[in-house]
């Protein structure tokens, strides 16, 4: 029997945090994206030494820095961001910031058709929440843009 190189239910790429408080996380993102735990491999010194999360379809794998890996805790401006799809935006983003969310920007309808807002969660990363409101062609989306920097 073979065994498959990428495993089921994972895509070509897959999130992978370093989350001082990662234990504190998981239940952030539980409570703020209806995360499911899917594994958690817990340390003697009560870090986390490897978890797994799905939200909707999507793994996500955090873990607690050590210094034997090379992730630490986001600095102060992050460079990576999440973008989560999700049907109620307004919804989805009352409950994150409810469970300990900060806004970053608030949500709004965007010229390239998604109803979107961006939240910093209580570990330094960022999250863009997003419902798709229009499908637009890329023509539609660039002539939105144009006029948009034209008013600016």
């Amino acid at each position: 029997m073979s065994v498959n190189p990428i495993p089921e239910g994972y895509p070509s790429i897959t999130p992978y945090l370093g989350i001082q408080k990662a234990a504190e996380a998981i239940e952030f993102y539980k409570k703020a994206f209806g995360a499911v735990e899917v594994m958690r491999l817990s340390m003697p010194d009560g870090g986390i030494g490897h978890a797994e999360l799905r939200i909707g379809d999507c793994p996500i794998m955090l873990g607690s820095p050590c210094e034997q890996g090379p992730l630490s805790n986001p600095q102060a401006s992050p460079s990576v961001g999440l973008h989560l799809y999700v049907k109620d935006v307004d919804q989805q983003f009352a409950l994150a910031i409810a469970a300990g969310g900060q806004v970053v920007s608030e949500v709004k309808d965007q010229f390239y058709g998604d109803r979107s807002g961006t939240l910093k969660d209580p570990f330094g990363h960022l999250w863009f929440l997003a419902s798709r409101k229009e499908n637009l062609s890329n023509e539609e989306i660039s002539q939105r843009a144009a006029q948009m920097f034209q008013q600016a």
